[in-house]
């Protein structure tokens, strides 16, 4: 009975997929022609174009460019995180640097767990007793005791490689360039697990860093400096006025004022670092719900982007793309799902399999892209995943950031 109906239904399909027209195809999947498949294609030719021109003119650095470089690792209630934070921070290869890790009123032992490399004169601890509520007054303080010439946020639940630091200045010797995002990576989950969650957003990461964030370094539009690893000229930090609270990606918001010096940013392939990200749904959901309400803010905050024209060009259609592609795009989707369903009816469960077939080629496109691209070749591993991603991951996280986007309407905020 279950096999008849399944061939029923493919010869159904079969049928309908015939009968298209290019007029009616392209009637129907505007959104996915027009927006994904394009953007795609644009996407890695740009990126492949750029690596050949790269290894024709191979860029040399100089050797003996080692700035003074301050570490500053902020902690709030990281008692299971904070040793291997410091720890591996002491380990990177940097002849000239400090490490601060500031202790923002945390209510477990993680100031006692840092304690002993204070006491050893390994690291500069800063306690503070009342939380600044923030992660952005967590830096500031942190700042305040800075004596780098370079400083490199580390988040207290990530691990440097022992390039790092290295990989993450050496762009910083062009003096066009102003800031560095470093290359980060999923270790595991932050309880030591390795579920599907945790692997859904290792190839996440892998894609948006590999892909989304080496093309917009590449044409000029990198608006996003993570806060997991980042390295910044601390002139440009102070001059901005440091970082501000009145948002929760603290990340976004200061690179985005970084933009509007007019200076370059750039991306680091080869400054890895390791990250621990959620391993429970809700917990994923509170993350995902944080990021985008705080994208949504710093838009906002900024919105004097879209009315003057004193900005530079690129920064300008970043901040555009950016708006388009986060936000509107998924209210087009949605109505583009609601459209299509109340014109076609029953159709319409063909129209959703050719969509997934056809998102689950560019996603695989994408994945192997990635993994090619990586540092780390075993990251072509993660390809298997690409169905879940289609078909459940990124559905589920266009419906948190609808609900995101409600909150943020509703004035409804989160703390770090």
């Amino acid at each position: 009975m279950i096999v008849q109906l399944l061939e029923q239904h493919f010869g159904g399909f079969l049928e309908w997929v015939g009968s298209l027209t290019w007029v009616d195809f392209i009637l129907i999947f505007w959104p996915l022609l027009i927006v994904d498949f394009i953007r795609t294609l644009l996407k890695v030719a740009v990126i492949y174009a750029y690596l050949i021109h790269s290894r024709m003119h191979k860029m040399h650095y100089p050797v003996y460019f080692t700035p003074k470089v301050s570490i500053i690792i902020p902690a709030h209630n990281e008692e299971k995180v904070i040793v291997r934070a410091i720890e591996s921070a002491l380990e990177t290869d940097y002849p000239n640097k400090e490490i601060i890790v500031v202790d923002d009123g945390s209510a477990d032992r993680t100031y006692q767990l840092a304690y002993p490399y204070a006491e050893k004169g390994l690291i500069k601890l800063l306690r503070r007793d009342v939380a600044s509520g923030s992660k952005a007054g967590a830096l500031n303080h942190g700042l305040m005791y800075a004596t780098g010439d370079v400083i490199v946020t580390v988040d207290a639940d990530t691990m440097l490689e022992r390039q790092a630091i290295k990989e993450a200045v050496k762009p910083l010797s062009n003096p066009k360039i102003s800031a560095v995002s470093g290359n980060v990576k999923v270790l595991r989950g932050e309880h030591g697990k390795n579920n599907l969650l945790v692997k859904l957003q290792a190839y996440e990461y892998l894609l948006s860093l590999e892909l989304g964030r080496r093309f917009n370094s590449i044409v000029g539009t990198l608006l996003i400096i993570s806060g997991a690893f980042g390295a910044f000229w601390k002139k440009y930090v102070d001059s901005l006025g440091r970082y501000d609270k009145d948002t929760i990606t603290e990340d976004f918001d200061i690179t985005v004022k970084m933009r509007k010096l007019g200076r370059r940013l750039f991306f680091a392939e080869n400054a890895v670092a390791w990250t621990f990200v959620p391993e429970r749904w809700r917990d994923w959901r509170r993350q995902r719900l944080r990021w985008t309400i705080g994208q949504a803010e710093t838009l906002w905050k900024h919105r004097n982007v879209f009315l003057k024209e004193t900005f530079e060009l690129r920064f300008v259609l970043a901040i555009y793309d950016m708006l388009f592609m986060d936000v509107i795009l998924l209210f087009i989707r949605v109505a583009w799902l609601t459209l299509t369903f109340a014109i076609l009816g029953q159709t319409m469960l063909y129209v959703l399999t050719l969509s997934i077939i056809i998102y689950l080629l560019l996603e695989m496109f994408l994945a192997i892209t990635a993994g090619l691209l990586s540092p780390r070749k075993q990251d072509l591993k993660k390809i298997w995943l690409a169905p879940v991603m289609v078909m459940f991951y990124r559905p589920l996280y266009a419906l948190v950031r609808l609900e995101a986007y409600v909150r943020w309407a509703l004035n409804k905020r989160t703390g770090w």
